[in-house]
């Protein structure tokens, strides 16, 4: 898994197909043949990564829409960012 920090900069990665299949957004990497379905939550951390976003600023935009304990955020955010980066679903820049 990626070491994902707060200060990181995470994108999508323009080679990542997505599309909607009964109601769960599904991704799929076109180098490594692989997908990734993505419930709700997830997919509204897709949208917001159309454009390079660092992820304290992503974990301060979900805890403010969510109304969640930003510790309990910044934990998950990080858990999904290092799925997808693994997969190559996202670039990190440090």
């Amino acid at each position: 898994m990626s070491d994902i920090t707060g200060e990181a900069t995470v994108i999508r990665n323009a080679s990542v197909l997505a599309a909607e299949i009964g109601g769960e957004l599904v991704l799929m990497s076109v180098s490594q043949w692989h997908y990734f379905g993505l419930n709700s939550v997830a997919s509204d951390i897709w949208e917001r990564l159309a454009s390079p976003m660092r992820v304290e600023a992503l974990c301060e935009s979900l805890a403010a829409d969510y109304d969640g304990d930003i510790q309990v955020i910044r934990q998950d955010v990080v858990e999904l960012l290092s799925k997808l980066a693994s997969r190559e679903l996202i670039e990190v820049q440090a």
